[in-house]
Formats: structure tokens, sequence, C-alpha cells
């Protein structure tokens, strides 16, 4: 026996116009409308001084950590391009140790970045109910 048959086909076709049928009438009918008497929230001015300084310090964080990173990047390749065209072991070293202090600088200046922002922001304490 075939699964493909017409009688087959014809059965799949019923039901997929059936479905079908059933959503888009579904989909007609209209939602009771109601007005909300719920009360809308409004944050505290607290709250929206956190969000505004606890935004900007990611943001000061995010760009101190990708220039970090871009940093590093670029100093590995640097390092792995000048130990590709080396010829001396005294000119591979050389390589090592420029990549190193670079990455020592790329340290230090994200830690001076990340000091510059200061302390992460504390989201304010609720005031008890």
């Amino acid at each position: 026996m075939k699964f493909i048959s017409a009688k087959n086909v014809g059965l799949l076709v019923a039901a997929g116009l059936i479905a079908s049928t059933g959503t888009a009438i579904a989909a007609d009918t209209t939602a009771p409308t109601t007005t909300p008497t719920a009360k809308t929230h409004t944050p505290s001015p607290e709250i929206v001084a956190f969000k505004s300084a606890i935004a900007t310090y990611r943001a000061g964080h995010e760009a101190a950590a990708n220039t970090f990173k871009s940093a590093i990047a670029t100093a590995k390749a640097t390092k792995e391009a000048a130990i590709k065209a080396a010829t001396t072991p005294e000119a591979k070293a050389a390589a090592r140790t420029t990549f190193q202090s670079a990455v020592a600088t790329a340290k230090s200046t994200r830690d001076a970045a990340f000091a510059a922002l200061g302390t992460k922001p504390v989201r304010p304490v609720q005031a008890a109910k």
C-alpha cells in the first residue's frame, strides 16, 4: 500500500482547509475592550538616576574591555608576524619581549580606565511598606 495515494492527498487537503478556516474564524473575533483601571508604575527619581548611572558605567566598562581586547589581538598579530619574519633567536626573543611589554601596557591602560569609572553604582534600597 502506498502512503501517497489520491485518497490520502484528498484527506490532507481537506484537513488543511478545515484547520485554516478555524484559524481565520478565530482571528475575526474581537476582544472586548476595557479601560485599564490599574495604575501605571512610575519609577522613583532614585531609580531613574541609578539606571542612567549604571548604563554609563556599563558603556565605559565595555569600551575599556573592548579596547583591551583589540590591543591584545594587535599585539599577538604583530608578535606572530615578527616571529615568522625573524631569522635569529635574538630577533624572536625581541618579538616576545615587545609582546610582553605591549600586554603590560594594555593591562595598565585598562586598569586605569576601570579606576576612572569609579565604583559600580548601587541600586537604591526599596522603602519599607
